[in-house]
């Protein structure tokens, strides 16, 4: 005799979230605040009705994308499988690609909540904590891998970090066109080289 097929137990409300966040979330970032919840709920295999049995509305539902992606832990392991061993150039490289996939996504995200319809007029409630704890947690993970190096730096570790961070946020400029903004060898570059040429500048 057959035993009768149990069905699955339902995801606790705060694990439904997460999980639709994170099916959403590459969705938004490559079609932007046109994407419908219809989509959305066909891209995390649920049927519409549930995203709005979890988040009152579609602007609730991007704020929540972009809390998620704020959350530092993968960037502070993915920065620690950096390998400690290897030459400050190669640490940063890796760094900066890092960085970059991370800030972008949250830039864009950011852009897609600000054409929401907002009927509180300013950021949600704890919005500005956790961007600062998140923005923190990051430059302290960076400042880490700055001081591996110190006998390399005429600055102090932590101010290394944030001109390394500067010229990560310098090429997430909206304004600029592909062709104007820093490649990954440049930021690094600059960052340990500046921009001066030494030999024009001594021959000069």
């Amino acid at each position: 005799m057959q035993s009768k097929q149990r069905r699955a137990e339902p995801l606790p409300r705060e694990d439904r979230r997460l999980a639709i966040i994170e099916a959403i979330t590459p969705l938004l970032v490559a079609r932007g605040a046109a994407v419908t919840t219809r989509e959305m709920a066909e891209a995390a295999g649920i049927a519409e009705g549930t995203i709005f049995g979890v988040f009152p509305d579609k602007t609730a539902l991007i704020h929540e994308a972009v809390k998620v992606s704020m959350d530092p832990a993968p960037i502070l392991s993915a920065l620690a499988e950096i390998y400690p061993a290897a030459p400050l150039e190669v640490q940063l490289a890796e760094a900066t690609r890092i960085l970059l996939e991370h800030f972008e996504r949250i830039t864009v995200l950011v852009g897609i909540l600000r054409t929401m319809p907002n009927p509180g007029g300013g950021p949600p409630a704890g919005a500005r904590r956790y961007v600062a704890e998140s923005h923190a947690t990051v430059l302290a993970a960076v400042t880490d891998l700055f001081e591996r190096h110190t006998d390399r730096l005429r600055i102090e570790p932590a101010r290394a970090a944030a001109a390394f961070q500067g010229l990560i946020f310098a090429r997430l400029q909206p304004m600029l066109s592909p062709d104007e903004k820093l490649t990954t060898e440049e930021i690094v570059g600059i960052l340990l080289s500046g921009v001066s040429d030494p030999v024009k500048t001594v021959a000069t």
